[in-house]
């Protein structure tokens, strides 16, 4: 065969033909038969939401930080908070917006009392309040898991103006901007509740059963959960689809809003059960860092602060394991933004004394 004034080789042809067989896509194959999801067209967003969203998220990458508060999360009358007082809403306004000066930040505030704090102590931070009511089925159960459920359908209602998400709960203290941190190669990025990299990222366990003889040996896998707590959702329609599912089974059933997410965005299909089909990224468990990590499993990495090496500063850490969260709050913004490193090195690694 003669290609360009040259004559090619036996090896060369038999090479060239096989990468065209491997090359070749059948429309009428797989693709066909399950195609890639299309961008969900039935979310409805409010004018005025529409433009405070595009009007606050950044220029560079059009994302946006969200966080949900209500009236616990100042802790005022604190028979309604269970981390001994505090009000951790402004610690975290404190760090976020007015240290580290994150201005693509969006408070969903949930009732009258939380609204009139925003206009009168931070008017300068944009917020909204969204017209949509805690699913009945949720009734009774753990304030702070009421609020979450919120999260799914808000979630839809910004990937449907194509605006990349950061979600966040308030109990967590930045010590970076995370924007600077992420990869965004994956529907969803998220802050591990592992508290090791085997359990962060994943590992393998086995069994092995001596009644089966020759085939006795097994493996499975065992991964921890994803922290809805921390989490960005790129704005594709694999994203909205699984937050339209969680949306869905929040409405039809009482239960945790984070289990039944990472059930959705984790479990495989299987039956008549289809998934959330979402790629996932874990966030490095040692600088998305949650407070088992920091205070207990990787103490001596973050503790005594004036030994710590300048290359374990967290990008942020999150209170989602202590419930002296407002205490533990103080403490870091005390060491990462006041300079005082020995801060946190009195606090226990578990919630009481001598853990």
């Amino acid at each position: 065969e003669a290609s360009g004034g040259g004559v090619k080789s036996v090896a060369t042809i038999v090479a060239d033909r096989k990468a065209a067989a491997y090359a070749v896509v059948d429309p009428t194959g797989a693709l066909a038969l399950t195609p890639e999801p299309a961008m969900p067209t039935d979310v409805a967003v409010d004018p005025e939401l529409r433009a405070l969203i595009l009007k606050t998220r950044s220029a560079d990458r059009g994302e946006v930080m969200l966080g949900l508060a209500n009236g616990v999360m100042m802790c005022k009358n604190s028979k309604i908070c269970w981390w001994n007082g505090g009000n951790i809403l402004e610690s975290f306004l404190e760090v976020t917006w007015k240290r580290l000066g994150v201005r693509n930040l969006l408070i969903a505030v949930l009732d009258e009392e939380t609204a009139e704090y925003m206009r009168t102590t931070w008017p300068a931070v944009p917020t909204f309040r969204p017209e949509m009511k805690i699913p009945s089925t949720q009734d009774g159960t753990h304030p702070a898991n009421r609020v979450s459920t919120l999260k799914y359908d808000l979630l839809r209602k910004f990937i449907a103006t194509g605006t990349g998400v950061l979600i966040t709960d308030l109990d967590l203290v930045y010590v970076q901007n995370p924007f600077l941190h992420l990869h965004r190669d994956a529907d969803i990025e998220g802050q591990t509740d592992g508290f090791s990299a085997e359990w962060s990222h994943g590992k393998f366990g086995g069994i092995r059963d001596t009644t089966m003889g020759w085939g006795a040996g097994g493996l499975y896998a065992e991964v921890f959960t994803i922290n809805v707590g921390c989490l960005y959702v790129r704005p594709t329609a694999r994203s909205a689809l699984l937050m339209a599912r969680v949306a869905h089974r929040m409405a039809a059933e009482k239960g945790w809003d984070q289990q039944m997410f990472n059930e959705e965005a984790m479990l495989p299909a299987h039956g008549d059960k289809n998934t959330g089909l979402v790629s996932i990224r874990i966030l490095d468990f040692l600088r998305f860092v949650n407070s088992k990590t920091f205070y207990r499993s990787e103490r001596g990495r973050f503790i005594p602060g004036a030994s710590a090496a300048s290359d374990t500063t967290p990008v942020m850490v999150h209170m989602n394991y202590h419930p002296d969260k407002h205490k533990r709050m103080l403490c870091l913004i005390a060491r990462y933004h006041e300079g005082k490193v020995d801060a946190c090195d009195h606090l226990p690694g578990g919630s009481e004394p001598g853990t």
